[in-house]
């Protein structure tokens, strides 16, 4: 049974079972949307009010213990700012010098949003209607995934949106004025009991929806929370799950083991089941294409089981943290030391263990499934295959730990790749297959091409050079590689491959004081995979081609905004199954 109850409401439920609706003379045959603009004003003004609330110490967040343990995607957002999470924003927006931090952090903002939930029916209003009842807590789930099959009978997910009370009584009041300002509109509603909890019920007329099902929404509220849903036997399904009577998200395995690797004060959690969601992809291409199922049965081997995420504010940050589940076993951490043989002003700089194994894998994967659904036909793929000279994994296979890197340098932009190669000789093979096919597209009438090679201390450099236009930049129309049994260098331009292999540790960007300081914020050079984007660094390569008709508005409207942006740095860490994930995004 349910403990929650709410107060007298009317018209009073019905017995279980009996569904009597309130008809309008007049029922219009335009959908009010499932009545959920209006009955959950809370989950529209809340989302504008942001993190705006003012502080308060609430309990913790039950939201997940409404949820169905099945859902397939699950998101909680505290407006409320639990625990640190307040001061943290405070600090973080303080980086903004055009902002003003208090106005959005206390009740001045409430004249604001009085004024744009004036917009609604009936004078509905914020400060009234729902800020005396909401608690800060909002939630989403979708429960299983539905077919993407056209045609078929369900052809959208079962929802819930949960919004969290801290006055039933308030919650109740705009509830019975809500479902009053519906029926005037000619809304059916009806109501039924669960366990002792009343459930609406609103439906808007006779349209149908493409899966034949009719418009309507569903919503109850109890002693903690105002749930809506796409059906009456959802809600009772989420009231089920908050009883114990039913799972719950809560008390998933899954879902608490991930739960309990994130951070306690946070402002935001997400999870993903991915093996529900894939597993419903994959009996719809088995359904509509049977002979893609293998391919896509290999693509779906390769995936994450069930993630969680989390995301919160720092004074100088804003972090995401991550866990998922791998079907196998995750790559190990280590120091690739590609962060050593990069230029210490690079911009962009991502690397991976053992790429070429994964895209490989990926792309042999792809070949098959478009083969076999028909996307691109076998002989087609076999011919290009033919005319490369080997399988299309084949041409990425020989990469072991690879980084892609990009950068401006002297008013030049560079992109490259740094691999680590596992065959050095494979490399060197497909390279040079790539190379003769545009020589032999030059020679049957494509853009001219121009090989060279040239000797860098005892490595050969070779050069491919392609006839654009006079308007094409050199950095744009040039590609160099070099191979030795250590490194595969590939890169834009005329200087970026020399300076790779000329790169001394104490000039690349592992030696970078801000990279190292970032990287150690995430948890270190050791790892499965790195991430860094330089914020600061790309806005003072672009600030120069800014226009000068422009200057003026650049720095004082949009320079205020940007040049907070330090940083971005993210890394993977592995521990057995579990791949874990810290992003964030740096603010100076």
């Amino acid at each position: 049974m349910i403990s929650d109850s709410v107060p007298a409401q009317t018209p009073e439920p019905e017995p279980t079972g009996g569904h009597p609706s309130v008809t309008s003379a007049a029922r219009p045959r335009w959908l009010v949307p499932g009545a959920a603009a209006v009955v959950l004003l809370a989950v529209a003004i809340g989302l504008v009010v942001g993190m705006t609330l003012t502080n308060r110490a609430g309990a913790g967040s039950g939201t997940a213990s409404y949820v169905p343990a099945d859902a397939a995607v699950y998101y909680e957002l505290r407006l409320d700012l639990p625990g640190d999470q307040r001061a943290a924003l405070r600090s973080f927006l303080g980086h903004f010098p055009l902002l003003q931090v208090d106005k959005y952090l206390t009740d001045e903002l409430d004249q604001q949003l009085d004024q744009l939930s004036s917009a609604a029916p009936s004078g509905y209003r914020y400060s009234t209607d729902v800020k005396p009842w909401f608690d800060g807590k909002l939630g989403f789930a979708m429960i299983g995934y539905p077919t993407m099959i056209p045609g078929a009978k369900v052809a959208f997910p079962d929802v819930l949106v949960l919004v969290g009370v801290k006055d039933a009584t308030a919650a109740g009041a705009l509830n019975d004025r809500v479902r009053a300002d519906l029926t005037k509109a000619g809304v059916t509603i009806t109501s039924t009991s669960h366990a002792g909890v009343t459930i609406w019920l609103a439906k808007g007329g006779s349209t149908q929806t493409t899966a034949g099902t009719p418009q309507q929404f569903a919503w109850a509220i109890t002693a903690d929370e105002l749930i809506g849903g796409t059906s009456v036997d959802l809600v009772g399904k989420a009231l089920d799950s908050h009883s114990g009577a039913a799972p719950s998200l809560a008390s998933r395995d899954e879902f608490a083991a991930g739960i309990a690797r994130l951070p306690a004060d946070r402002v935001l959690t997400l999870s993903v089941d991915f093996k529900t969601l894939l597993a419903q992809v994959q009996k719809d291409v088995a359904s509509s294409q049977p002979s893609a199922a293998a391919a896509i049965s290999q693509i779906v081997a390769q995936a994450p089981t069930y993630g969680v995420a989390s995301a919160r504010f720092e004074s100088d940050r804003f972090v995401m943290d991550s866990s998922a589940t791998l079907s196998g076993a995750a790559p190990a951490n280590n120091d690739r030391g590609l962060a050593a043989l990069t230029p210490s002003d690079a911009i962009y700089f991502a690397d991976g263990s053992n790429v070429g194994q994964g895209l490989a894998g990926s792309l042999n994967s792809l070949k098959s499934f478009l083969g076999a659904s028909g996307t691109v036909t076998g002989p087609t793929l076999d011919q290009v295959e033919a005319a490369l000279g080997g399988d299309l994994g084949s041409f990425v296979s020989w990469m072991g730990d690879t980084a892609l890197v990009a950068g401006y340098t002297n008013s030049t932009p560079w992109v490259g790749l740094i691999s680590k190669p596992n065959d050095a000789q494979a490399a060197r093979s497909k390279l040079q297959q790539l190379q003769s096919i545009l020589q032999l597209a030059s020679a049957n009438g494509g853009p001219k091409v121009q090989v060279s090679q040239a000797d860098h201390d005892g490595t050969q450099i070779t050069t491919i050079h392609v006839e654009a236009g006079k308007d094409v930049p050199s950095w744009a129309s040039t590609l160099q590689y070099a191979v030795t049994d250590q490194r595969v260098v590939i890169g834009s331009g005329d200087s970026f491959v020399a300076r790779v292999l000329d790169m001394q540790s104490a000039n690349s960007l592992a030696s970078n004081p801000r990279f190292r300081a970032a990287l150690d914020r995430v948890g270190g050079a050791s790892n499965n995979s790195d991430f860094w984007f330089d914020l600061s660094g790309l806005r003072t390569a672009l600030e120069p081609l800014v226009p000068a008709d422009s200057q003026s508005v650049y720095q004082n409207s949009i320079k205020p905004w940007v040049a907070p942006f330090d940083y971005v740095i993210g890394a993977g860490k592995s521990d057995g199954q579990q791949i874990e994930g810290r992003f964030a995004v740096v603010v100076k």
